[in-house]
């Protein structure tokens, strides 16, 4: 790929965002299907980012992935809002249509593609933290007919948010009732930042997981404590950030060119790029 005066930018926004693989994965897509686009990561800082419509538009940034913090915080900032988006309350992708900027969120398929040949119909799940992508992971459990889900996140007020949203699909719990939930619930869901860095501790007691458990882990950067436990002890199912991540980013990928990405060809990239951390 030559970049030249024509070529098109997309990026990353986020804070701390230097562990995103997605500009590696995006530039190589593009080389791929020989489209005229680059993709750079943005770290903003908080007291920044109410400049970002502006940069947006005066730069041309053709298309945005949003991750933490600004996944919810985004969202005064657009002209559209794409119905499951406004009914998550959460974007993590963003289209520039003619100086317009349009919001979506591609999580909920990620989650959805990354469960599809697990059987989770009339389960129970418990959640920890209550952030963004907890907001798509309990709507595309809603999808997937899950029974209930309970919910933990040390901001009460996320918490409340969640269940406002959601209703009596979702019950709140608190910390010190985290161990008696995962022993009785058959999903177990980690949507808190904790195992990206490598000194990070688990987002609960290990010692509660079991074999019967399905474990999913949404980050992707590194194996987590979570997943390396669960897959010591041989739990069936684990699923750790990569498969929805990938997910995910062919469905931006394809909102901002049109072109639907070859997922294998991603999960490729994605490997070897994890392979060498």
């Amino acid at each position: 790929m030559n970049i030249n005066s024509s070529t098109k930018l997309l990026g990353i926004i986020g804070y701390p965002i230097k562990h995103s693989l997605s500009p590696t994965l995006h530039t190589l897509l593009a080389k791929k299907y020989e489209l005229n686009y680059v993709y750079l990561a943005f770290e903003i800082l908080p007291e920044n980012f109410k400049f970002i419509k502006n940069v947006v538009l005066t730069l041309n940034i053709c298309g945005l992935n949003i991750t933490i913090p600004y996944k919810e915080k985004i969202i005064p900032y657009l002209d559209e809002i794409d119905k499951e988006a406004q009914y998550i309350g959460a974007v993590n992708t963003v289209v520039n249509r003619n100086n317009k900027l349009v919001g979506y969120n591609t999580d909920v398929y990620g989650v959805i593609k990354s469960l599809e040949n697990v059987d989770i119909e009339n389960e129970e799940a418990i959640v920890i933290g209550c952030g963004g992508v907890s907001k798509a992971i309990i709507c595309a459990f809603e999808e997937l007919g899950i029974r209930k889900v309970y919910i933990y996140d040390i901001d009460k007020n996320k918490m409340q948010m969640l269940k406002e949203k959601f209703d009596d699909f979702v019950v709140l719990i608190k910390q010190n009732d985290i161990d008696e939930i995962v022993s009785n619930v058959r999903i177990v869901v980690n949507a808190t930042p904790l195992g990206m860095k490598e000194n990070d501790p688990p987002p609960l007691n290990l010692q509660k997981i079991k074999k019967e458990h399905i474990i999913y882990d949404v980050i992707y950067n590194r194996e987590t404590q979570l997943v390396k436990h669960a897959k010591d002890i041989g739990c069936k199912e684990v699923i750790d950030g990569v498969k929805m991540f990938v997910y995910q980013a062919e469905q931006s990928f394809f909102l901002w060119t049109g072109v639907k990405p070859d997922t294998k060809f991603m999960f490729k990239i994605v490997n070897k790029l994890l392979s060498k951390k």
